[in-house]
């Protein structure tokens, strides 16, 4: 495991959509909860009124500093009766105002000599953000943070969307911040067999149906497949178990839907859940209709540099990371020799653009695909030296 630096005072917890980030920040909430070292919580989420935006986060945040820091109260409570209007102003005078302030005058007291302290705030899912604040927000912690050094420590969860990544960069941030990424380095396909295992058992013994399960039910084989589709996601994992356990249908048989081998009924949604957050994020791209053409491109090819992309489909140079910034939590980019590669990060995302009952709209024919890149090439090597310009973008 990665060494974290102790001198930060902002953990970023980062990694792909459903890579279990949030299940992590809920876990720690809860065991330092127990600790008594949680002062705050808050969790985004997209289909909350209330926590889909960071409107409410920094008076969140305040709230409960109060009740976990009772003599914190009467400051807070006198900053607001000074300025009734703070709730409309800007993210860092909230910050300012509302905790940094109060925390500052309490601490000067010497209060802190004889009171413990707890100090973690725990911020998930900052991608959920939909109003545009993101970096707002983490600009704004970052910056109170470095002017007074409270003794707070953040721990940010989220997708490694471009607006929280980049005030998050080590050439910006410094040491203030530390990044774990849930990542191949952390074992998580391991993780999710011995997930697998555990839930299938479990349908085993709960389930209507169980006794009539073969022995030999699952195969190795079966959960194998799952942890491939899977690509060290949770979420695809949580969300085929959710299927084959459901009451009121034959276990074995929804296995069989899940890995292919038997096709889904009309009422039959395995995936719902996940594809609810494929198109979520894939809508917040600029040209989606060119998106889901890259996308699908990049499983075809493997891993393509972004210089052939652009060539193939006739883009100006730098058009495909351009196109594919805001998908960090689908597909990472990465850099080898001076030039940007990318790589799918779901296995099971090209299943759903081509399948054209769980993608609707955002549906991608293979095989058009498959044309337009053949076509590109022959366009290439029409062209004198065509084979060694694509010899040297491969």
């Amino acid at each position: 495991m990665k060494k974290v630096d102790t001198d930060a005072f902002v953990l970023w917890l980062y990694g792909a959509a459903g890579a279990g980030k949030s299940a992590i920040a809920q876990t720690i909430a809860e065991v330092c909860h127990e600790l008594k070292l949680l002062l705050v919580s808050f969790f985004f989420s997209r289909t909350a009124p209330l926590r889909c935006t960071s409107k409410h986060l920094f008076a969140t945040i305040a709230y409960q500093m109060v009740k976990g820091i009772p003599a914190i109260r009467g400051l807070v409570e006198g900053a607001i009766e000074r300025d009734p209007l703070i709730f409309q102003q800007s993210l860092e005078e909230q910050y300012l105002t509302l905790i940094a302030h109060p925390l500052r005058s309490l601490l000067s007291t010497g209060v802190n000599e004889h009171l413990t302290f707890t100090s973690l705030v725990i911020i998930d899912g900052l991608d959920e953000c939909t109003d545009g604040t993101r970096h707002e927000v983490v600009n704004t912690i970052l910056r109170v943070g470095r002017r007074f050094r409270l003794p707070l420590i953040f721990l940010i969860a989220s997708r490694p969307e471009q607006d929280i990544s980049l005030p998050m960069n080590p050439t910006k941030a410094g040491t203030d911040v530390a990044r774990i990424a849930l990542d191949t380095e952390y074992r998580s396909n391991d993780d999710i067999e011995q997930f697998l295992c555990d839930k299938i058992s479990e349908i085993r013994d709960t389930h209507s149906q169980g006794p009539a399960l073969s022995l030999d039910w699952p195969s190795h084989e079966n959960i194998r497949t799952l942890v491939r589709k899977s690509s060290g996601q949770f979420i695809y994992a949580a969300t085929s178990v959710k299927f084959i356990g459901s009451r009121g249908h034959h276990p074995a048989r929804r296995l069989d839907v899940v890995i292919g081998v038997i096709p889904p009924s009309p009422s039959d949604l395995p995936f719902a859940e996940l594809d609810a957050l494929y198109r979520y994020i894939i809508y917040s791209a600029g040209d989606i209709q060119l998106t889901v053409r890259l996308l699908v491109a990049i499983h075809i090819l493997v891993s393509p540099s972004a210089m052939l992309l652009d060539i193939l489909f006739s883009l100006e140079p730098g058009d495909s990371v351009l196109c594919l910034d805001n998908l960090g939590s689908l597909v990472s980019t990465f850099t080898k020799m001076n030039t940007s590669f990318f790589h799918i990060l779901h296995a099971s995302l090209y299943d759903f653009l081509v399948d054209p009952a769980r993608s609707g709209s955002l549906y991608v024919d293979p095989g058009r695909v498959q044309t337009d890149i053949v076509h590109g090439c022959l366009r290439i090597m029409s062209n004198p030296g065509g084979c060694l310009s694509i010899s040297s973008i491969l």
